[in-house]
């Protein structure tokens, strides 16, 4: 034991030795068996005389150093040339500690101020330090404090803070775990997706693509089971299949995803809502200690969901209550159909991406569902302003129908047109259509396409859907006043005035006649042949060609003229200011046109032909002799074959 610990000391003390003092050994050494090996006495004692010396040297040089090292330790601080060193403050301010006059100076140390300018020397005594270089010293710079990058900026909106403080935690977490890529995915369960929010990575191949379907890869995996998923060893061949935000194979061995949670309920959330995924280049260098401080990571991100779905929620809900207000606005300036679509449309542009915007609400005159107003941002093929749809066997008119909003992410995957088999619009995107309805009747739809798809949400359709509904209150506003104004007015079939009203607006017309002496004309109608219409093509053909023949009389008649339905089928018109020969040039021009009409029902087409009776007023006639009149000239038309204009 003994020699076990002499021979140890025997090493350290060896080690110890710096080059110029293992040189000074080995010549000691060397002079030692030199002088042994001699063979006269006095060249013996010589040699080893010099031996001696050797390694007397040799020994001072050791004791030398370990004198100045002691020394050194219990010095407390020393002045440099050309720095200070710190020392300890007293108070608030730096002061130099008072000497103990009693005290020896051979110990002393002064301590230097920190204020000491690069040289000039600190008043009192110091050690100063030869061998030793100065130890470096850090510069402070702003930018390690302060954030000065430009995309800092948060006055764009919650939207853009969010993204940003996300792109500042994920850069944390790469520093902290010295990872390759740190990515934000949400989790979209409605759509099956991926959507990537944010990453920081060191690779060049990161995928650029945002929206994926959930699959078998690991980050779906977490997405769906909720839970972390931790990978020592990635094998490179399935690093793609494994690890999809990665467009070619990348040095990646170690993975960990954790899910992330958020909920606005009292009740624990059962689905994550988006994935933390880190990966490195190093083999199994995640573990358990790794999820905790992710765990940590994931609750701060959860923070800044809660954070930022607060603030935009708020966002959103006074943006629309501004929009309600301008079409609040607008209404009161202007309250028409027109006006209240228009503003509609305008409102909606402001809150989501938008290539079309198109309004469909019901055609009184054409008795069929048109669009009404229509928005293209690209201005290209789309439908036109006026078009008809097909109320059956279109998307809008499901929606007209049944009063159900509809989101569609892939427009390309629908069965049905969006307004009808022939339009010429582009089969790519997304859209949202929104019906336009109160709680009694539906007046329209609103559709909002983008060329891109998954460009829209459900949450976008509830918000637009509270533009929609001011606007539904306010047709029906204009609905029920109209009703209240035309209820015993108008036909309801073929929207012309009923009997009752054409005839006191005749009774009202000829006394205003014979006052001021101005010529008067009353023309009759009837539809040929309307039994065997209604037997070849049924009762609703009939309908059909009152509606397009009332459609086609008060298109060439003057706004203060007046059209009313006098029987099942028969239409009488006054023409106001209108002479005995004038009007009988009219009724033909019309019987032309009734004749070269097609009208189309349940996909069959036809025509047909009207006969006409034309009666003028005569000096001081009365109402009921001018209509008896027409109804007896009308009669000779049908007798004669029908297609015929007769005057009285």
């Amino acid at each position: 034991m003994t020699d076990a610990r002499g021979l140890s000391t025997f090493r350290s003390w060896i080690q110890s030795l710096t080059v110029a003092q293992e040189l000074g050994v080995l010549l000691g050494v060397v002079v030692f068996f030199v002088g042994m090996a001699a063979d006269a006495a006095v060249n013996k004692i010589v040699w080893l005389a010099l031996a001696a010396l050797c390694f007397a040297a040799v020994v001072w040089s050791v004791r030398s150093r370990r004198s100045l090292n002691i020394i050194d330790d219990e010095e407390p601080t020393t002045a440099t040339s050309g720095e200070a060193e710190p020392v300890p403050a007293t108070g608030a301010s730096d002061v130099l500690h008072e000497e103990d006059e009693d005290a020896p100076s051979a110990g002393r140390t002064a301590f230097v101020p920190r204020n000491t300018v690069a040289g000039e020397s600190a008043p009192g005594p110091a050690f100063e330090r030869s061998s030793e270089a100065p130890a470096p010293s850090y510069t402070f710079q702003i930018s390690d404090f302060f954030e000065q990058d430009p995309e800092a900026r948060t006055d764009d909106g919650p939207k853009a803070e969010f993204h940003y403080l996300i792109r500042k935690v994920l850069t944390v977490i790469k520093e902290v775990h010295f990872a390759h890529s740190v990515a934000l995915f949400w989790v979209n369960v409605e759509k099956h997706q991926l959507v990537l929010e944010n990453h920081v990575t060191e690779s060049s191949v990161f995928t650029t693509h945002r929206r994926r379907e959930l699959g078998l890869d690991l980050i779906s995996q977490i997405a769906i089971a909720g839970k972390p998923q931790i990978l020592s060893s990635v094998n490179a061949r399935s690093l793609q299949e494994m690890l999809p935000y990665y467009t070619s194979p990348e040095p990646v061995r170690t993975f960990v995803g954790v899910p992330i949670f958020y909920t606005r309920t009292a009740l624990p959330p059962k689905d994550p809502v988006a994935v933390l995924t880190v990966d490195c280049k190093g083999e199994d260098a995640y573990g358990p200690e790794t999820l905790a401080q992710l765990g940590q990571f994931t609750k701060l991100i959860s923070a800044l969901i809660q954070s930022y779905t607060d603030k935009y929620d708020l966002l959103l809900d006074s943006e629309v209550l501004r929009s309600i207000t301008r079409q609040r606005d607008q209404l009161r300036l202007d309250f028409t159909v027109h006006n209240a679509i228009r503003s509609l449309a305008e409102e909606v542009s402001r809150i989501v991406p938008w290539d079309y915007i198109a309004a469909v609400v019901f055609d009184d005159a054409r008795k069929a569902w048109a669009l009404h107003y229509v928005m293209n941002r690209m201005n290209d093929a789309y439908v036109p302003m006026g078009q008809e749809i097909d109320l059956h066997h279109s998307l809008t008119g499901q929606v007209i129908q049944y009063s159900v909003p509809k989101v569609v992410d892939n427009i390309a995957s629908l069965s049905l047109p969006r307004y009808y088999r022939a339009e010429r619009c582009e089969s790519a995107g997304s859209l949202i259509a929104l019906p336009l309805s109160s709680v009694q009747r539906c007046y329209g739809a609103l559709i909002v396409e983008s060329k891109d798809a998954g460009t829209y949400s459900d949450a976008d359709a509830r918000l637009l859907q509270k533009l929609a509904d001011t606007t539904s209150w306010s047709l029906e506003i204009l609905s029920l006043t109209d009703v209240a104004t035309n209820f015993v007015a108008t036909d309801e079939v073929t929207g012309v005035a009923t009997r009752r009203h054409f005839l006191d607006r005749v009774q009202e017309e000829v006394q205003r006649s014979s006052d001021f002496g101005s010529e008067l004309a009353v023309v009759m109608i009837a539809i040929d042949n309307v039994q065997e219409l209604a037997a070849r093509h049924g009762t609703d053909s009939v309908d059909a060609v009152l509606q397009t023949i009332g459609r086609l009389i008060k298109a060439s008649v003057r706004p203060y003229d007046v059209v009313g339905r006098i029987d099942v089928n028969r239409f009488g018109i006054l023409l106001v200011r209108t002479t005995t020969n004038e009007a009988s040039l009219w009724s033909e021009k019309l019987r032309k046109n009734v004749a070269s009409h097609i009208v189309n029902v349940d996909g069959k087409s036809f025509s047909v032909t009207i006969s006409v009776g034309v009666s003028g007023a005569a000096t001081e006639v009365t109402d009921m002799v001018l209509l008896e009149n027409a109804d007896r000239v009308l009669k000779k038309a049908v007798e004669a074959g029908g297609n015929i204009v007769r005057v009285f």
